[in-house]
């Protein structure tokens, strides 16, 4: 049976949606140190937030949002990065 996480945070970025699930109340506040962290940051990359959720175990589900008011070009190059990106975290997990 799987086990009921503590709580469920979203991290949107401009073409990807972070859905973090914390399994107890250390890791919840792991996730709010890391928000609190990250806001005066004017810059941060799509590989920060999966380095930081690997490096602290944090559950976490990615899903490449479609944005209408962005081209297609951006929209397409951005679902490319991102697929490369979740393909080497997902076969990085298999490897090692």
């Amino acid at each position: 049976m799987a086990e009921k996480p503590a709580g469920h945070i979203l991290i949107e970025c401009p073409n990807t949606i972070f859905h973090l699930y914390a399994r107890d109340e250390g890791e919840l506040s792991k996730i709010e140190t890391f928000l609190r962290n990250i806001r005066g940051i004017k810059r941060l990359g799509l590989n920060d937030i999966y380095i930081w959720c690997n490096r602290q175990g944090i559950l976490y589900v990615t899903k490449f949002h479609y944005r209408k008011d962005f081209s297609l070009w951006f929209n397409m190059k951005s679902y490319y990065l991102y697929f490369l990106q979740k393909f080497r975290y997902q076969f990085a997990q298999y490897a090692g």
